[in-house]
């Protein structure tokens, strides 16, 4: 029995070393090309047993190409690469022996029988794949220490916001009650200042019922005053005009030339005046009789019914009272001048007739100012202006008693801690009424704006702790909002991260908004949608992926279409989650195999 067992060993040792011999064979797949009993065969697939002498034949007899691994006789037989000294690979059965070196079988066995003469380059490759299988294993190892770091920060930053949260929380709840009372006082104090406002405004509407009648009498007296030196006026004007454009230069009257000048010098002042002045003298005395009297009835209307609007005409009215006054006395003292002063002895007939039209004036003046002061005397006009005056300076003292307190908050309300806002309320009794409800003010809107900075901020914690995704173990929350760029020449192209992404031109710093981030895609990939459309065409949007690093850089930018854009970046989000002890890898596997398959 032992001698039998011996021979048969010898048999499979020898089966083995032949099959180990068949050219372009998988090595784990030798014990299958060994001869059945029957010195046979068998196509893997085993739809076939064939001699064992036609493997390798040059022919192809199995269906699955399995009895031809080293020729390129099946065309869907695969050829087995040694490769020593780098990676084992298999090729295509149609590869072999077609006279081109396939850098998978680095080492040319796949040319043996061709004019091809492929050299063996295994060595330098395997060597350059360690080296690279190394370098990539020394930034994976570096950034899944990243990683673990990021997450270990995840934990701390997470009960620290938990935290913040909780602190700000019971913050708000006292800027609440702060806020409250700071309403409650400022709606009390202002109610107070309307009642205060409405008695005051019953004491002046009194004011304007008893006095409104003397303010209609006096603006009504000062508007017919008015109409007479307007036309004092226009009569001065129109006889200096006269001399100025047709007085007889060959005279050379000093008087004249003096007279000349001095109302040049007026007339150039007040261009207005003379333009009025022949306007109204083409109109003729009934049509400005007419105009002056439908301008009583307008301002009658509009302004004997109003206190404010009839004061304010009258104010008006003594200001242009006081102006045409001033020219009265100006333009008389120019041709009083000269009435004086030209030469009677030349017969200018222009001189002539403006001196005489002066006296004319002056009668017509005289006669008038005695028509205003019997006016005046009749209607008492001295005590109706003092008692217009009293009633004016009780109605300003009553104005000037109450000057509210601004309503609208600050431009920048400061933000200061609850218990100062709470002293702030605490207003001194003997403060004035306007000083009170100022500092109450004050104090509302300082509460206001600590409440609303408190809402924010909790509503701000809520929304990162409880309905933000930061990524598997919070990867990402101690770098949210880090902003990565990346500048191309033309753009600079920023990410920053689960917020928002933007592209900046390097020409002129505008900012095109790239989109906000929406959410992870396609296990880790960051999505930033909705960003400023893109004229003729859609809203901007980028995608962020990720390949391992300990580092975050954004390494490439492109837009396959229009306004979508594809950024690849660094970052240890992508990297392998490792124990926190795990060492760095400190070699590589020196000869690798591909994934064993029956064929």
């Amino acid at each position: 029995m032992l001698a039998r067992c011996s021979v048969l060993a010898l048999l499979l040792s020898s089966a083995l070393a032949k099959s180990a011999a068949i050219r372009g064979l998988d090595p784990l797949l030798a014990s299958k090309y060994v001869p059945n009993a029957a010195g046979n065969f068998v196509c893997l697939d085993g739809s076939l047993e064939i001699p064992f002498s036609r493997v390798n034949d040059d022919y192809c007899d199995c269906p699955d190409g399995s009895d031809e691994p080293g020729t390129s006789a099946c065309n869907n037989g695969s050829f087995y690469c040694a490769n020593h000294g780098h990676i084992p690979s298999r090729i295509s059965s149609s590869k072999v022996n077609n006279g081109v070196c396939d850098i998978e079988c680095c080492d040319g066995s796949d040319e043996y029988d061709s004019m091809a003469n492929c050299p063996d380059v295994c060595a330098e490759l395997g060597q350059k794949s360690r080296e690279e299988a190394e370098r990539r294993a020394l930034i994976e190892g570096a950034g899944s220490r990243r990683k673990m770091e990021l997450i270990r920060q995840a934990r701390g930053l997470r009960k620290t916001k938990r935290d913040e949260l909780a602190r700000k929380e019971g913050l708000l709840a006292d800027a609440t009650e702060v806020f409250n009372r700071a309403e409650t006082l400022k709606n009390e104090l202002e109610e107070r200042d309307n009642e205060k406002a409405r008695a005051r405004e019953g004491r002046q509407s009194a004011l304007r019922d008893q006095h409104l009648p003397e303010l209609v009498a006096y603006r009504r007296f000062l508007s017919s005053e008015l109409h007479r030196l307007r036309a004092h006026r226009d009569s001065l004007v129109l006889l200096l005009r006269s001399v100025r454009n047709g007085h007889n230069p060959e005279y050379n009257d000093e008087a004249v030339s003096q007279m000349i000048a001095d109302y040049a010098l007026f007339a150039e002042a007040y261009p207005y005046i003379e333009s009025a002045a022949l306007e109204n003298a083409a109109e003729g005395s009934k049509a400005r009789a007419e105009r002056e009297a439908l301008m009583d009835k307008d301002n009658a209307e509009q302004d004997d019914q109003d206190f404010e609007k009839c004061r304010t005409a009258i104010d008006i009215f003594v200001s242009e009272r006081d102006t045409l006054a001033d020219d009265i006395e100006t333009l008389a003292a120019i041709l009083a001048k000269l009435r004086d002063g030209y030469n009677k002895n030349y017969h200018d007939l222009e001189v002539k007739a403006a001196v005489v039209g002066f006296f004319d004036y002056e009668s017509v003046r005289e006669k008038d100012l005695a028509a205003i002061a019997a006016q005046s005397q009749e209607i008492g006009i001295d005590g109706v202006r003092q008692r217009v005056a009293d009633a004016t300076a009780a109605f300003d003292a009553l104005l000037v008693s109450h000057v509210a307190p601004p309503i609208l908050p600050p431009t920048a309300p400061a933000i200061v801690p609850p218990q100062f806002v709470t002293e702030m309320l605490s207003v001194s009794d003997s403060a004035g009424a306007n000083q009170e409800l100022d500092d109450a003010r004050s104090a509302y809107w300082t509460a206001h704006s600590a409440k609303t900075t408190l809402t924010s901020e909790v509503s701000d914690l809520k929304k990162l702790l409880h309905d933000t995704d930061l990524g598997p173990d919070d990867v990402y929350l101690s770098v949210k909002g880090e902003c990565i760029s990346l500048d191309t020449g033309e753009y600079t192209y920023e990410v920053c991260l689960l917020d928002r992404a933007a592209q900046i031109s390097n020409k002129d710093n505008s900012r095109q908004d790239l989109g906000s981030f929406t959410g992870f895609v396609d296990g880790g990939a960051h999505k930033y949608e909705n960003g400023a459309k893109c004229w003729n065409g859609p809203e901007r949007s980028l995608r962020a992926s990720f390949v391992c690093s300990d580092t975050i850089s954004i390494i490439s930018i492109t837009e396959p279409e229009k306004c979508e854009y594809i950024a690849k970046m660094t970052g240890p989000f992508a990297c392998d989650s490792v124990a926190d002890d795990t060492p760095p890898p400190k070699s590589i596997i020196t000869e690798h195999r591909p994934e064993h398959d029956e064929l």
